[in-house]
Parts: C-alpha cells; structure tokens; sequence
C-alpha cells in the first residue's frame, strides 16, 4: 500500500449501456440530471472527474472517506433519479482502488464490471485504509464487497488471460481452468462466487459487452462484429445480444446510423 502521503484512490462508475441503446432524443432530461447529480456528488465529496462518457466515470480522490461516502451517496441517490418503469436501466456499478492511475483504474474498472452484480466493490486495500484513517471502524453493509487479496489476484489473472482469448471462436472454456492452475471445479466455485456467473455465461457476456461497443462506434458491420467477437453463428449472435440488451444488432444500428 502507498503511504498516506501519496496515496490516492481511483473510482470507477459506471451505468447501464442504456443510453447506448435508446434513440438519441430519449430520455435527454433523466440523462442531465443523472449526470448532473453525478457530478455534484463527486465534488461534494472533493473528487476530481479525469475521464467521462454518457456511462462511465474515472475519478480520483486524495482520501479513502471521501471515496467511500460519496460511493455509498451515489448508490443511494442513483435509485431515486432512474425511471422507475424500467429496471434495465437501474444499474450503477462502482469500483475503488488504491494507488496509481493507471493500475488502480484497470483494477477498478475489472472489479465493477466484473464482481457479482449490485455490488458496491472495493480493493482489501481501501478497507484497510478506510478502517485505518477512521478507528478501525468500517460500514458493515451487504451491498459493498470487500475483494481479498486473493480474489483480486485471481481477477487479475483471469481478466489479463481472458483478454488474449475472448475474441477466438474455438476457445473452450474448459481451458480456463488449467491456465490459472486449477481443476475445473476449483476455477468454476471461485469465478460463480466472485461474478455469480458460470463460465460460459461470463465468457459470452464479456464478447457481448465488446460487441455492443464495436457496434456502438462503428467498428464493423454485424457480420464482422460477431465474428471478431468469437461468435460463429450470426443467428446465435443476435439472439444473445437481443437477450442480453433487449434489442436486435440491427435495430441498434438503425437507431444509433
């Protein structure tokens, strides 16, 4: 851990791809005001904003209080300013990690994206920092997740591997296992517990999130796009992305041309 000193705490934010989805001219009033009530929590509690999108958020706070409250404060706040008609779209997901920019933002962004869903995720070492700059006291609460050290090394094994393999439509996920050194169901108990999805749904999912993105910014058409996402059957493709963001690759394009 860096000293107090030096240390530094980056937060990682992020909702829903909705605003991805919707046509443009949707929801422009809920979207101001979501971002604006980000925004005005975040320097409330003294963040700095050094990166943003319509979903995403990187920002950097110089003390691990501020970092949690105003974490805690988003969540709490987030459920208040979403339309209430559609739960797809009540998703925030948060992540903070200690130390430098650019491995505490890669760290926080896996764990927010990556850890069980509706949980507030946060490094062994923020806790650790935050009990120390506060008595040795610490929110108990069942929406934030505390990452141990050796689940955040095997999140740091899994993500660095899965990032060479995802795009490889031949990949079988059996392999997963043995190139983190453990038996299938070693691998298969610690990646349900830590993203409460089995491996071939975490797999699918990851490929799917990129394929959104590819789409998105125009990186291809969806033929292209679902086979350099590791999808062999463009048929296949579309009904997982359909299920998975209530819409079809190419009504998504329609909206988004």
């Amino acid at each position: 851990m860096t000293s107090d000193k030096t240390a530094t705490y980056i937060m990682v934010i992020e909702t829903s791809d909705f605003l991805h989805r919707l046509e443009a001219n949707q929801f422009n009033l809920f979207t101001q005001k979501l971002h604006n009530g980000i925004s005005n929590l975040i320097e409330k509690f003294k963040g700095r904003i050094l990166n943003h999108n319509d979903n995403t958020y990187e920002v950097i706070f110089n003390t691990v209080t501020n970092a949690v409250l105003c974490g805690l404060k988003l969540r709490s706040n987030f459920k208040y300013i979403t339309p209430k008609f559609d739960k797809s779209i009540r998703d925030l997901k948060l992540g903070i990690a200690e130390g430098k920019f650019a491995k505490s933002k890669i760290l926080a962004t896996r764990m927010c994206e990556v850890v069980v869903k509706d949980k507030f995720v946060i490094s062994d070492a923020v806790k650790t920092a935050y009990e120390k700059e506060n008595n040795n006291n610490f929110i108990h609460r069942d929406d934030i997740k505390n990452l141990s050290v050796s689940e955040e090394q095997f999140l740091t094994q899994l993500m660095n591997y899965l990032e060479t393999i995802w795009h490889d439509a031949d990949f079988n996920v059996s392999l997963f296992s043995k190139s983190l050194g453990l038996s299938s169901s070693q691998f298969y108990r610690r990646l349900k517990f830590l993203t409460g999805k089995s491996p071939s749904v975490f797999l699918r999912d990851y490929r799917l999130k990129r394929a959104i993105n590819m789409l998105h910014y125009r990186k291809g058409n969806i033929t292209e796009v679902a086979k350099k996402t590791g999808f062999n059957s463009l048929a296949y493709f579309s009904k997982c992305f359909k299920d998975s963001f209530h819409i079809l690759p190419s009504k998504y394009l329609q909206q988004h041309a």
